[in-house]
């Protein structure tokens, strides 16, 4: 169905063949989603838990991180009003953008991905000529820095999720559909991965794939694919000594020192029991556990709040899923629906695996948990798209009220009357 700009949207009348979307199947009778209960809520429920997440966040990075603040900075101060100036700076963000109109970033979505990519590659050609000595990894615009990597996994969603709903007549075609999306996904996350930035890489491009299979490209044509990238995937891990170090600790055959963040971690997470030591009782935060404000910070939430308070952390992020999908679900068309999964399932991915490297069960990454962690991209762009399911939520409720209007001036307009001559 083609909108008054000209773009085709994702609605259930342009599918080919009458197979069924992911979220249409959820709005079906007896989905394990509720159909009515919370969908006009979910937006500001998912509001609710974000601010939520970030106030934890301050907290859990003051604790976490005072130790690290006296001894680099001499402030145990300065990991906490940095996270604070980085939360205001996010909620600002989550209501300027949910303002918006989501559907303007489908027209500029190329524009937005052009951009993100020419950071990557002006990093990697810095890197080569050997002006920027290591990881090339941050952007600096005067004072204010931020990790290329974090705007090219949101401009890959916000681009990738264009392409799937203009092209869902032929979603199934090899050379229109599915080489275009493969293309774009592969370029971002090779820039990601020479920056070096394997984990994320890997992530950016997992989202990618996903948001292909919700969006019905071909799973033979996926699947194909996924099995010639794992050998380089594998061969571009066994490049870098750290990266096998890491896989090596995780089958628990690292050394000492590589499996030492691990270990840490993990006591930290014993020494919290059930209930936790308190609130700024952590022993690990006492300069034991590196990364204990970033990485490391379920670890450290553990230690403090318990059992139960890691629990009440991630059943957060479950609700933010729910809202998530209920969001996807009420979109008024096919952009906002692959825009709203791949958003909500970004913010699934990070939070989850973050939780399972602190728990031992994935190998160290260096993702943060998102609203937790310390960082200012990743706290920035997380609420970009939080700003933007905001937006897609608001939607429904803002055409309606557009019709609302259509219709009371319709009815208000005077009568046509008739010609005053009778011929």
């Amino acid at each position: 169905m083609n909108n008054a700009s000209g773009y085709t949207f994702n609605t259930p009348d342009s599918y080919s063949g009458g197979e069924k979307t992911v979220f249409e199947k959820l709005r079906e009778p007896g989905s394990l989603i509720p159909q009515k209960t919370f969908e006009s809520l979910a937006g500001k429920l998912l509001l609710l838990l974000v601010i939520l997440l970030m106030c934890v966040g301050v907290l859990a990075v003051y604790s976490s991180g005072a130790g690290w603040g006296v001894q680099k900075f001499d402030s145990s101060e300065y990991f906490l009003w940095r996270q604070v100036f980085y939360t205001v700076l996010g909620i600002m963000m989550i209501f300027v953008i949910g303002g918006l109109d989501y559907k303007y970033l489908q027209k500029i979505s190329i524009w937005i991905l052009v951009i993100s990519v020419g950071l990557l590659g002006l990093l990697l050609l810095l890197k080569l000529v050997g002006i920027i000595k290591g990881p090339a990894r941050w952007i600096g615009i005067g004072r204010f820095k931020f990790q290329a990597s974090e705007m090219a996994k949101y401009a890959l969603i916000i681009h990738l999720s264009s392409m799937i709903a203009r092209r869902q007549r032929y979603i199934k075609d090899l050379n229109k559909a599915y080489y275009p999306m493969i293309t774009v996904i592969m370029v971002v996350s090779a820039l990601v991965a020479f920056e070096p930035n394997f984990s994320t890489a890997s992530v950016i491009a997992l989202i990618g794939f996903s948001m292909m299979f919700v969006g019905r490209v071909s799973m033979k044509h996926l699947s194909i694919t996924g099995l010639a990238v794992l050998p380089l995937a594998i061969i571009f891990a066994k490049a870098a000594p750290y990266r096998m170090e890491r896989i090596m600790t995780y089958i628990g055959k690292g050394s000492a020192k590589a499996s030492y963040q691990a270990e840490q971690a993990l006591i930290g997470l014993g020494n919290g029991g059930m209930f936790g030591l308190g609130p700024g009782e952590s022993k690990q935060r006492e300069l034991f556990l590196p990364a204990s404000y970033n990485d490391f910070i379920f670890s450290v939430i553990g230690e403090e709040y318990g059992f139960i308070g890691a629990i009440v952390i991630l059943l957060f992020f479950v609700a933010i899923i729910i809202c998530g999908i209920l969001i996807a679900r009420n979109a008024v068309d096919g952009y906002g629906r692959n825009l709203a999964f791949g958003i909500t399932f970004t913010l699934a991915l990070y939070a989850f695996i973050n939780a399972g490297v602190a728990c031992s069960a994935l190998p160290t990454t260096g993702l943060p948990m998102p609203f937790v962690s310390y960082g200012g991209s990743s706290a920035l762009f997380n609420a970009i798209g939080v700003g933007i399911l905001i937006s897609i939520s608001r939607e429904k409720k803002r055409q309606e009220k557009k019709l609302q209007r259509e219709t009371q001036k319709a009815e208000n307009a005077p009568p046509e009357t008739g010609s005053k001559y009778v011929i």
